[in-house]
């Protein structure tokens, strides 16, 4: 008796691995989108302490200055926000890489398992064929005699 086809099995754990594909891909962007994000905030906050030593320098109005050191202050009160969404969201990648790496294992060795198995199953058949073969020889040479 054939023994049972991997070709579901196979065939499930494929779309298992695509499925973690995509969603590695999409942790993959929502990170970059996030990072892209913190790079905008950092060089706002870099403009804004620049803006504000020039203003200093040519002696503003307090109430300027004092506008734009909170600016500042909440620049950097997002950066903080942002860089730990960032680290969130890189721990998502990260899991999610991992699953996929894990997924991937478990077709190749299906995989593995389905060679082995149709290889065992052709030796199987070569050795039944063999002794089919042997038998058809002996009832032929014993009918000669």
């Amino acid at each position: 008796m054939k023994p049972f086809s991997l070709e579901t099995v196979l065939n499930y754990r494929q779309r298992l691995e695509d499925i973690a594909h995509n969603r590695f891909f999409k942790a993959e962007q929502n990170r970059a989108i996030v990072e892209q994000r913190l790079n905008q905030e950092q060089i706002k906050l870099d403009q804004l302490i620049e803006k504000s030593v020039q203003l200093q320098a040519r002696g503003v109005a307090i109430t300027e200055l004092i506008r734009y050191e909170t600016s500042i202050v909440q620049n950097e009160e997002n950066i903080i926000a942002i860089k730990k969404k960032l680290d969130e969201k890189t721990m998502l990648m990260h899991k999610e890489r991992d699953n996929l790496i894990r997924r991937s294992r478990d077709r190749q060795i299906m995989e593995r398992l389905k060679e082995q198995q149709n290889q065992a199953w052709k030796e199987y058949l070569n050795k039944k064929e063999a002794a089919m073969l042997d038998e058809i020889a002996i009832i032929r040479h014993g009918g000669e005699n």
